[in-house]
């Protein structure tokens, strides 16, 4: 079973990752070989939208939700009724757009109620030039929010929860090498492959996407790197320095286990 666990539902009608060639997400899905399409929503629009592509698509597609850290309660409870029904396996925050600090206390009912239904959260890791109006947010943010996501706030959450399971998408981006330390000390704590190419090409010295995978199996081991795509094709890891087992650990068995789906 092959799942892309990092898709984004404002690519519905056309995957905005300079793949104009496929019309939809469906297509996209199609062409690349992928089995499930794990689906982000940003927002409480979104997240309608996401909603109903996946009770039309429930074999191939699952939901990761959005909740509003501003309206924080109804947001739960909103996302909480979508989990109850299996629409929603995972969340997802994104702390340049959102705007917060991730271990401020007032985000922790956010981390148990992830703990509550044993779901796990992404986190968009890695600054870009936020200094910019933000295409997906629509909102302008700049260098006054670039401290939200530091590696020690991942630190202090996974002290705090040690059973949160944590996906920290991008491979950490230009934190790397300070998360790869924290999955290397943390049990629950992933990696996934999402827009790699941005990243890696920004390195100094440039690593290949390749290089960066076999590098994070090294250490970590296969089991706790998911697939995700963005530009990240599954042919990257098929032609990775890997055993057959590790390719498929990284090419769906990982999220099909993190977010419990079945064949």
């Amino acid at each position: 079973m092959r799942i892309d666990s990092h898709s984004h539902i404002f690519s519905w009608d056309g995957v905005n990752y300079d793949y104009e060639q496929y019309p939809s997400l469906l297509e996209y899905q199609k062409i690349i070989g992928m089995d499930m399409n794990g689906v982000i929503a940003g927002s409480d629009e979104e997240q309608e939208q996401l909603i109903s592509v996946v009770r039309n698509y429930p074999d191939k597609f699952f939901g990761i939700g959005y909740i509003d850290v501003h309206n924080i309660y109804e947001s739960m409870k909103k996302i909480s009724a979508y989990i109850e029904e299996g629409a929603i396996r995972g969340i997802k925050l994104h702390p340049y757009v959102q705007l917060f600090q991730l271990d401020a206390p007032e985000i922790y009912p956010i981390y148990e109620l992830a703990l509550k239904y044993d779901i796990p959260i992404i986190f968009h890791v890695g600054w870009l030039n936020f200094n910019s109006i933000d295409p997906v947010a629509g909102i302008i943010a700049d260098y006054r929010y670039s401290c939200m996501g530091f590696p020690v706030q991942f630190g202090n959450i996974m002290e705090r929860y040690p059973k949160l399971k944590l996906i920290l998408a991008h491979m950490g981006g230009n934190y790397y090498f300070e998360l790869l330390g924290l999955a290397e000390r943390f049990e629950n704590v992933y990696l996934d492959t999402a827009w790699l190419e941005h990243f890696a090409s920004h390195n100094l010295p440039p690593v290949t996407e390749r290089q960066w995978i076999e590098h994070a199996v090294k250490y970590l081991g296969s089991e706790k790197i998911l697939y995700g795509g963005e530009g990240t094709l599954p042919e990257i890891i098929e032609n990775c320095n890997l055993r057959e087992e590790e390719k498929t650990n990284i090419l769906g068995e990982n999220a099909k286990r993190l977010y419990k789906l079945h064949s």
